[in-house]
């Protein structure tokens, strides 16, 4: 999983590692170096991973415009990489420094709420938040028990990315519909030397960052119908499941996908010919292959037979930090950030989303936004469309722990080509152990 900008590595096991380590502590813990009031002017901080360019200005003006127009409750903006935005904000906390204001994976969100980290919003807030927000961006932020974290924000789908004068040259006009085309066009376009080096990857089933496997997976299993965990974090594996893993590992075994090539670097070299990646990928396609990006086609990703497809969604948040001594303001600060429509009618923070690149959770300003950038690049189409229809990252505590068996069982199946019902069996039980 990656952010935006385009290209951010990120070290969610450190993190994690010291979320764990720091959740007994977070919940006694409150803000005491946070925020301020003077005279009755209140001073917020907001702790974001915005810090570089052009987030970093674009997200400095719209609070330059709040405090603007709202001399008594000031906006102080903090920001750290996403690397180290975890990390920070449970160190913080756990020192009672912890800032009014945050924005958070939502991944990390059930746990954060476990430790009393994050305040309820007000019945308003969650309204607005459950009826006016895509569904997978609304599920993304709520948890287990039916806490809204905060204002979803950035919001990424997968859908199926393919080179068409790859396809074209192999025969295909267009991309597959369901999974016996998807591994008949990844063996027609798949190429090697004399070596078996490859020229030309088939199928991609790996993204960069952390837990590579993961999402491309999850996104499958979403069009086969399946689940990787319920709502309380327990394994949901299936049947559907195990399909999905029997595919993958077919794909490896027939030598059309493999783990050791990244498709962020040799895709935009035309040398694969499909991947499963994340609709934040579209910018750095088009910085990467300028003229080339012609090439480049979307699609949902298929299900086993025409007609069925799926994606994977997860988002970001913003949310207030229960030890605040200024949770009110805070919210009115958030609310008018997410909420107050500008002349376009069109939110702030819709609108510094999509200027980023990314689609507006909010389902007016996708309505309005999506429209007019899908008209410059029908890429976008399948998309924002995924947005309807795609499975939201789970938020359980033991979410990321579940995504980091998965990959490794991923791993042994299409790496070193393990039995997938041992695997199987074996990720069940690793999930359930918590």
């Amino acid at each position: 999983m990656r952010t935006f900008p385009f290209g951010r590595h990120n070290r969610l096991t450190t993190v994690a590692l010291v979320a764990s380590a720091a959740a007994l502590t977070l919940s006694a813990c409150s803000v005491s170096g946070g925020s301020g009031s003077t005279g009755g002017k209140v001073t917020l901080t907001f702790l974001s991973h915005y810090g570089q360019e052009p987030l970093k200005s674009g997200l400095t003006k719209l609070i330059d415009q709040w405090n603007s127009t709202h001399p008594d409750i000031q906006v102080k903006q903090q920001t750290v990489s996403f690397d180290d935005l975890l990390t920070t904000l449970n160190v913080r906390q756990t020192g009672g420094k912890g800032a009014d204001i945050l924005s958070s994976y939502a991944l990390w969100g059930g746990q954060l709420a476990a430790t009393g980290v994050l305040d309820k919003p007000s019945v308003d807030v969650a309204s607005d938040i459950k009826n006016n927000y895509s569904q997978a961006a609304a599920d993304a932020v709520t948890g287990d028990t039916g806490q809204v974290f905060g204002y979803p924000t950035e919001f990424n789908t997968y859908v199926l990315y393919y080179n068409k004068k790859i396809l074209a040259d192999a025969g295909y006009n267009k991309p597959p519909t369901n999974w016996a085309q998807l591994k008949e066009i990844a063996e027609k376009t798949t190429a090697k030397d004399s070596s078996g080096n490859y020229q030309i990857e088939g199928l991609s089933l790996i993204q960069d960052g952390d837990n590579q496997t993961a999402h491309p997976f999850l996104s499958l299993l979403d069009a086969a119908g399946g689940k990787l965990l319920d709502a309380k974090g327990n394994s949901a594996l299936d049947a559907k499941a195990m399909s999905v893993m029997q595919l993958e590992s077919e794909l490896a075994k027939s030598g059309v996908t493999t783990t050791s090539i990244m498709p962020t670097k040799t895709f935009p070299s035309n040398r694969v010919a499909m991947a499963i990646q994340a609709s934040w990928w579209i910018g750095s396609l088009k910085e990467q292959m300028k003229e080339d990006y012609a090439n480049v086609g979307t699609a949902p990703v298929p299900g086993p037979e025409a007609g069925e497809k799926g994606s994977l969604a997860y988002a970001f948040f913003t949310g207030v930090n229960s030890g605040s001594k200024h949770k009110k303001e805070g919210w009115e600060f958030l609310t008018w950030l997410n909420s107050a429509k500008n002349k376009e009618g069109v939110t702030e923070m819709g609108d510094f989303l999509a200027g980023n690149g990314l689609i507006p959770p909010r389902k007016a300003d996708a309505a309005i936004l999506g429209p007019k950038l899908q008209a410059k690049d029908a890429n976008l189409t399948p998309i924002y469309d995924a947005a309807s229809y795609a499975m939201a990252e789970s938020n359980a505590a033991n979410a990321y722990k579940a995504k980091t068996s998965l990959h490794n069982s991923l791993n042994e199946i299409l790496v070193n080509k393990a039995p997938v019902d041992q695997i199987f069996k074996s990720l069940a039980s690793e999930i359930n152990r918590k």
